[in-house]
């Protein structure tokens, strides 16, 4: 059985913070802000507190742009830094996503292709599922990626149970193949389950459309003209530059994963960012620099069975903490990423005047005791909030904030 991630949170505030548990790294100072930053650094220290290694953290608001980081990069080491980079694992489907509609934009793709007209016999039998259901989840693809982890309950995991699946290099072909054994989880177009090997298909597909790995693919048309000069789909275990280390909470105790190696997951979740890369993906998404405005209307646009997970093509929706100027609950527009040892979040508003991105280290394995999540949550609330139009108030303490999008189903 594998654990749920947590939902991002429905009406909840963020608390009175204690001292962190490792020491704060310095907030960088990239441009002066008109929002109040000190409840941003506030949540970061609390997320230290309960459980998280390292944090940094992006927020883009009024004025400009805030940098922050928190604890540690490496235990044994030194602090983290606002530009250290992180895995932000399933934010990679947004990009991904990006990808299949910058094809459909130049006419050579459309949301009905089929993976047996662009990489044909790669799925026997089910070769009519379209790129619009393997972006929306609403394929029915199994994901085998799991056939890798222990078939135990996944609060008795052992560091040396997640090495076992994490550091050997699996190929795109390898992970297609696992997911072949397992059974078709429903009539494609007809329900909703998130497959990550649908993204290592959209993946191998646009490989054999393009001639390129889709490393470079994603790096010459996201990363190059987004301006993510940190960013990488990195294919082995070594990982170029700074960057947080892996931690993970186990019952053991607190133990790193230095060699996370991101092919199990390919252009599912392999990407390596700094937060601040992550609100430039965003904010050169939702200005029209990556796409043409209608097409990414339709990436943050639930269809079909997919409404039930608020889960468009490679983004989703949630309620943030504040609300229109007509006083309805603003929607914010994005992605989080459930990587071994790391958890991540992305949001942003339709317009990309606002919006937040944060990744942090130590994720839990235990099934009682401290868990960071909800305290990224509060993190997540923490940055939208500082960042609300005066005009809009937030909502009460008692109202609903973040609810839960499409990715909440799965934890890896």
């Amino acid at each position: 059985m594998l654990p749920n991630r947590r939902q991002l949170l429905t009406g909840a505030t963020v608390a009175a913070l204690a001292t962190p548990a490792f020491t704060t790294g310095a907030a960088a100072a990239p441009s002066k802000t008109a929002f109040n930053t000190a409840g941003i650094d506030a949540a970061l220290a609390n997320l230290v507190r309960d459980g998280a290694v390292g944090v940094t953290t992006s927020v883009v608001g009024p004025g400009g742009t805030y940098l922050s980081a928190a604890g540690k990069r490496d235990l044994q080491k030194d602090s983290a830094r606002p530009q250290d980079r992180a895995r932000i694992a399933s934010i990679t489907k947004a990009m991904i996503a990006v990808l299949v509609m910058q094809r459909i934009e130049a006419g050579q793709w459309t949301l009905r292709t089929t993976i047996d007209q662009v990489t044909p016999g790669l799925y026997p039998g089910h070769g009519g599922v379209t790129v619009a259901q393997l972006m929306n989840h609403t394929s029915g693809m199994p994901d085998g990626i799991y056939s890798l982890l222990p078939d135990r309950e996944w609060y008795t995991w052992t560091v040396q149970d997640l090495e076992a699946a994490v550091v050997p290099y699996h190929s795109e072909q390898e992970l297609v193949e696992l997911s072949r054994r397992l059974p078709w989880e429903f009539e494609p177009g007809t329900g909703w389950s998130y497959s990550n090997v649908g993204y290592v298909v959209l993946s191998m597909m646009l490989e054999a459309a393009t001639g390129s790995r889709i490393q470079d693919v994603v790096r010459d048309r996201v990363f190059k003209p987004a301006k993510m000069q940190q960013s990488r789909l990195e294919e082995s275990t070594l990982v170029r530059g700074r960057y947080l280390l892996p931690y993970g909470n186990f019952q053991a105790g607190l133990a790193p994963l230095p060699l996370v190696n991101p092919s199990i997951f390919s252009g599912a979740g392999g990407v390596y960012a700094t937060a601040e890369d992550i609100t430039d993906f965003t904010g050169a998404l939702m200005t029209g620099r990556l796409l043409r405005k209608d097409l990414v209307d339709a990436m943050a646009t639930p269809v079909g069975a997919a409404q039930q997970a608020r889960y468009g093509y490679g983004l989703y929706l949630i309620n943030g903490p504040c609300r229109t100027a007509a006083g309805t609950p603003e929607v914010l527009i994005g992605h989080d990423g459930a990587g071994f040892g790391t958890r991540a979040v992305s949001f942003t508003t339709r317009d990309a005047s606002r919006r937040m991105a944060l990744a942090y280290t130590g994720r839990s394995y235990v099934e009682e005791g401290p868990d960071p999540d909800a305290a990224m949550n509060a993190a997540l609330i923490a940055g939208f909030r500082a960042t609300c139009p005066t005009s809009a108030p937030t909502t009460p303490a008692s109202g609903k904030g973040p609810a839960s999008g499409g990715a909440g189903s799965l934890r890896l």
